[in-house]
């Protein structure tokens, strides 16, 4: 089991450091006893397709991407995909639907103790989020719905890369984050969420990672108990002027007045800390004085 004891010095070095961009951090996607993570990473990036409902009569949309599409219908036709296989391969056979990483650690969640076989952990994401046309019905404001992060497996024989075989069992959910806000800037679509201290399931805790100014690991799950501070999940994506309205009167399908419709998005995700108050500082003393260890999962 991986223990990880946090002493003021690791969280203290984090807290302060807090900033509203961007921060740091890193992944651990090993299935061992050590704490090895890897990075340091920007961000996350996607490519993905969104399905999206929308009833033209009130306006309401409800969005979705991801795992949450496997064995989705709409109208009594399959609209998603048929299991995590048909989510995370195209059709060519290369990897879809998973987040690449920036900048990508070398050999992050590769794992080659079965050679000749590589087994590859990568993550990938599910969400669904409710919400209203704007005046004018070319863009959206999101009001609610959950962004989640997921862990999966794939391997391939190390002669033939290309070849590559999904562990369709292997889906583990790692964060589930609480919708906060979104917003519309130009080109782009903001949504924010916060993982809180209920948001990283065990598994998600021996994943994320942040590192404070002595070099030391800390979890976000041990950032988030220490500084009393949740974690910001930003995420931005590209929308076009004009397209959802095309879309919306051009559907893939209807049912009524809702109507099925889809679109492509790159998307940038970021981890951000807030800088703490000096309760949350402060409160990181008492702490140092016993320190803390968590249990983790085998």
């Amino acid at each position: 089991m991986k223990k990880l004891l946090l002493t003021t010095m690791m969280a203290a070095g984090l807290a302060l450091s807090g900033q509203a961009a961007a921060t740091p951090f890193y992944l651990d996607l090993s299935d061992d006893s050590v704490v090895n993570p890897r990075g340091a990473i920007d961000g996350l990036g996607l490519q993905y397709d969104s399905v999206s409902e929308v009833n033209t009569a009130t306006g309401e949309i409800v969005s979705r991407g991801g795992i949450g599409l496997i064995g989705y219908t709409f109208n009594g036709s399959m609209a998603g995909f048929t299991d995590l296989s048909d989510l995370v391969l195209s059709d060519d056979g290369a990897i879809a639907n998973t987040f690449t990483y920036d900048p990508e650690p070398n050999n992050l969640g590769v794992d080659g103790s079965t050679f000749p076989t590589i087994v590859v952990t990568a993550l990938t994401f599910d969400f669904e989020l409710d919400g209203f046309l704007n005046p004018g019905g070319d863009s959206v404001t999101y009001t609610g719905g959950v962004l989640d992060i997921y862990s999966y497996q794939y391997s391939y024989d190390f002669g033939t890369p290309d070849v590559v075989t999904v562990d369709n069992g292997s889906a583990e959910l790692l964060v589930q984050s609480e919708f906060s806000t979104s917003s519309i800037n130009l080109g782009e679509q903001v949504i924010e969420s916060l993982i809180t201290e209920v948001s990283l399931t065990p598994a998600g805790q021996e994943v994320f990672y942040f590192q404070d100014s002595s070099g030391n690991f800390v979890s976000f799950q041990d950032y988030i108990t220490a500084t009393l501070t949740d974690i910001l999940l930003y995420a931005s994506q590209t929308v076009t002027v004009g397209e959802l309205a095309d879309n919306i009167a051009n559907p893939i399908d209807s049912d009524g007045d809702t109507v099925l419709i889809s679109d492509n998005h790159a998307v940038t995700v970021e981890f951000r800390v807030p800088e703490p108050s000096t309760v949350a500082v402060l409160s990181l003393g008492l702490i140092s004085m016993f320190g803390f260890s968590r249990r983790r999962r085998k």
